[in-house]
């Protein structure tokens, strides 16, 4: 097949996966042609190639076809054949049942006796045996000139499959003064010394053939060679994870270099987590590896405690470590920290400094679009002074911009080429890090629910299941650091508590400027627990459809101003249309135009869903009306009365006579409430003897609010009252209780007489203070903003209002020297209340009758 049709067909992140080679999320593994700690082996999917950024390698941009060629050390053509062999890309397979000429695939049994005979015939290979310190009597062969090209003048060992059997060879060169060392076959396949058997309880894994070979002679236990630190092959892997259940302990015993103690932690990180098994790690001398203990040291022993003197290898193996998987730092790796030269104080302005050059980065590294890394650089030598800086703008992900770079380097900041791109490699190296922490750093952390203590549970389910639950949670919400308002935050507490529900109630707590709204918004939030609430302070237009789809689901959303919302209402837009969305549909979907990272625009719907519990707090009843109809109205209290009660709890505070340890307990009480609290159905037998009073305006959405009130409190109360089952569908259901509905009644009373007024909240706060100063006596503007203390424009929105509504009508005065006023009924609100409580209590007395 032509080169070119090889290439086509051929992806290069699957032939590295034959090789062995792990790719990361990165798109880099670590380089098997030099001793890697970090990966610095960069595969490109669209270019099809790798390439070895590592100053200290030799590899460089290498396709699919030279990768192979360099790592299994064959020639090009070796290197094509061996592709073709392995992915077919002829798209074609033998006929079934015909067997393979033996011109492709040598008969390895047959083979390996001759190169037993010519063992015994060469005194090269015996010479090469005894430097070793191996004996003949292992099973070894010897290949002269007479064939096999590649593994000519080496020591031949047997590679075996599952069955015993020779399928391929291992070569290790015995003469000297040449460039390879080892080879393998074309296709290499079979383990050395051979498969373990399934009775294996111990298991010791060497990094080469030749420590396998040479620990055999030496200690009892079976052992099972890699091919070089990286050479874990698929079928090796396997070979182990069949002794599952049998296999007790995994025992590493690999060189004492750093390529080698980070091969432990690798490998054995990676059987921790693919099978149930002890692993451990010797703890083999700087230095050295197991031939090399071998060969250097045939007589050394260890006396330990006036015990019996032992063998190097045996007292080493009885010494092992226990592996315990620990990324930073690695319990096999040298305890000398290699700490990052890169300096990222300033985002924007970033510093690298090595020996020879000092590298600024102008302007920071883009974080997203990880298939480039693009930067301006000013490039500095670190003594010489006199040079001028290099300024360049490049992708440091190309590999010809970065030769041209460091070709540039070298020529004007007297370096060598080598010192340039080494310097730049590190660079790219500390970057990559860097950026690799800032995504890591934003990725949204998962949410922990903390656990109650026995104490915890204890203390809450107490309060849950007493029969003054309602009560006692006022009592603890008091105690809790609210002043006054106990019914406005007792309802606070109770439509937080909805957002468990399928269908959550909303809150909007209405008052003007610095009365206490907020305050009493966040003092009821601290009563929830943190991992079910969001707190805001301002929102932009498109805020809400950023959020993961799921991430606000059953959340209390907490808007500390609803009047710095957008205000891009008329265009159907905007963060409060959004939220009326997620009020009432439960989900909110926006489609927009994005570019992918190739520059390609792309439509995405972004979808959130809910349901989810929304409270924020306003001054402007009005302009939010078509939320406020969404939501339980809560009036702040105004009152002289709620003035004193505030300064004095500020007065107690400040002379600490306030227990803040007792506060702190009752909200966490009721947090831990809240967290026993769990998802059932509610059933109200009654909903439909419930009416609303005449009066109400836009009666629906607030019958909506009534009922979802009325069994938030059934729902509050699931640990005192019977689940009982539909038969038909096999939902567990409790059932409203008349008493849920009297205490709906009473607390919400307030907010039905604000559904059936006409005037705002405020209006009616002001009409009813203006009646009780003037009473039937007429009145000026001037006289009454002095008596309450009212902006003029404040003043003059509230008469327009009254005015318009003919609560107030004009009885003199002119608008040059101001009009007089006058009220037009000083009773229609104690009408109005009159009237709805009678309803109310008709309403209750009917439910009675039925329930006894």
């Amino acid at each position: 097949m032509e080169i070119p049709a090889l290439k086509n067909q051929l992806d290069i992140y699957q032939v590295a996966e034959r090789l062995g080679i792990r790719i990361n999320k990165h798109h880099k593994a670590l380089c098997p042609f030099h001793d890697d700690k970090r990966p610095s082996l960069q595969f490109s999917k669209e270019k099809q190639i790798a390439t070895c950024f590592s100053g200290h390698c030799t590899a460089g941009t290498m396709d699919v076809i030279s990768l192979v060629a360099k790592k299994l050390n064959l020639s090009t053509h070796e290197a094509i054949k061996w592709l073709e062999t392995e992915f077919n890309p002829h798209g074609s397979s033998p006929p079934a049942g015909r067997e393979t000429s033996k011109a492709e695939a040598p008969n390895f049994p047959q083979l390996f006796r001759v190169f037993e005979g010519n063992l015994k015939k060469s005194s090269k290979g015996k010479a090469y045996l005894e430097k070793r310190g191996l004996s003949q009597s292992l099973e070894v062969g010897y290949n002269g000139k007479e064939g096999w090209e590649k593994m000519r003048n080496c020591l031949i060992f047997p590679l075996k499959d599952e069955k015993g059997q020779i399928v391929s060879f291992y070569g290790r060169r015995a003469a000297s003064g040449t460039n390879g060392t080892h080879y393998y076959n074309t296709n290499r396949q079979g383990l050395y010394p051979g498969y373990p058997k399934a009775s294996t309880e111990t298991l010791i894994l060497t990094e080469s053939v030749i420590d396998a070979a040479t620990l055999q002679q030496h200690i009892p236990y079976p052992v099972l060679a890699f091919y070089g630190v990286n050479g874990i092959t698929k079928e090796l892997a396997e070979s182990i994870k069949k002794l599952e259940g049998t296999l007790k302990e995994l025992i590493f015993f690999f060189d004492g270099d750093e390529a080698g103690r980070s091969a432990v932690e690798k490998h054995a990180a990676f059987f921790e987590e693919i099978m149930e098994v002890k692993v451990s790690y010797v703890e083999t001398p700087e230095g050295e590896d197991i031939n090399s203990l071998a060969v250097n040291h045939p007589s050394l022993s260890r006396t330990c405690s006036g015990r019996e003197e032992k063998e190097l290898f045996t007292h080493l193996i009885n010494n092992r470590k226990p592996f315990h998987y620990s990324p930073d730092p690695s319990p096999v790796q040298s305890s000398q920290a290699n700490p990052s030269q890169l300096i990222t104080d300033n985002p924007e302005l970033l510093y690298y400094q090595n020996c020879v050059l000092n590298f600024t980065v102008l302007g920071g590294i883009k974080i997203t679009g990880l298939d480039r890394l693009r930067v301006t650089l000013k490039i500095e030598h670190t003594d010489k002074n006199h040079l001028l800086p290099i300024r360049h703008n490049l992708d440091l992900y190309n590999n010809g911009q970065v030769e041209q770079l460091g070709q540039k380097i070298a020529e004007q900041m007297e370096v060598t080429t080598h010192e340039a791109v080494t310097a730049m490699a590190h660079l790219i190296n500390e970057l990559e890090e860097y950026r690799e922490k800032r995504l890591e750093a934003l990725k949204p952390k998962k949410e922990t629910k903390p656990v109650l203590n026995q104490i915890e549970k204890t203390q809450a389910l107490e309060v849950l299941k007493s029969p003054d639950l309602m009560k006692e949670t006022m009592n603890l919400i008091t105690q809790s650091g609210i002043v006054g308002e106990e019914r406005n935050a007792f309802i606070a507490y109770l439509t937080y508590t909805s957002r468990k529900r399928a269908s959550p109630l909303h809150l909007m707590c209405l008052g003007a400027s610095g009365t206490g709204k907020t305050y009493l918004q966040e003092k009821v939030g601290e009563l929830m627990p943190e991992e079910d609430k969001l707190e805001i302070t301002t929102l932009s237009e498109n805020a809400f459809y950023y959020f993961g789809r799921e991430e606000l689901k059953h959340k209390l959303i907490l808007i500390e101003d609803l009047d710095g919302l957008s205000r891009s209402e008329a265009s159907g837009s905007g963060a409060a249309y959004a939220l009326r969305e997620l009020q009432s549909k439960r989900r909110i979907s926006k489609t927009v135009t994005l570019k992918d990272n190739k520059g390609n625009l792309k439509t995405v719907t972004l979808k959130v869903e809910g349901p989810v519990c929304v409270s924020g707090c306003t001054t402007r009843e009005k302009i939010y009306e078509d939320n406020a109809n969404r939501c339980i109205l809560v009036y702040i209290d105004t009152s002289t009365a709620q003035d004193k009660k505030i300064m004095a709890y500020q007065q107690a505070v400040s002379s600490g006579s306030i227990d803040k340890t007792k506060e702190n307990q009752n909200k966490q009480c009721l947090k831990n409430m809240q967290r026993l609290l769990k998802p059932l159905q509610i059933r109200n037998p009654y909903a439909s003897m419930i009416q609303l009073p005449e009066s109400v305006f836009k009666p629906r959405r607030t019958m909506m609010l009534l009922l979802s009130f009325i069994e938030t409190i059934t729902y509050y109360h699931q640990y005192q009252r019977s689940v009982s089952t539909d038969r038909h569908t096999g939902e567990q259901y409790i059932q409203t209780e008349v008493e849920d509905i009297a205490w709906a009644f009473r607390l919400l009373k307030e907010a039905l007489f604000a559904k059936s007024d006409e005037l705002s909240g405020a209006c009616r706060s002001f009409f009813e203070q203006l009646k009780s100063i003037k009473g039937e006596e007429s009145f000026r503007s001037q006289e009454i903003r002095k008596a309450l203390r009212l902006a003029p424009s404040t003043l003059k929105r509230y008469l327009l209002e009254l005015t318009r509504y003919g609560y107030v009508k004009v009885a003199g005065g002119s608008k040059y020297r101001g009009f007089e006023y006058q009220v037009s009924d000083h009773k229609e609100y104690e009408a109005l209340r009159s009237s709805i409580d009678e309803q109310l209590e008709a309403i209750l007395t009917r439910i009675r009758s039925v329930g006894k």
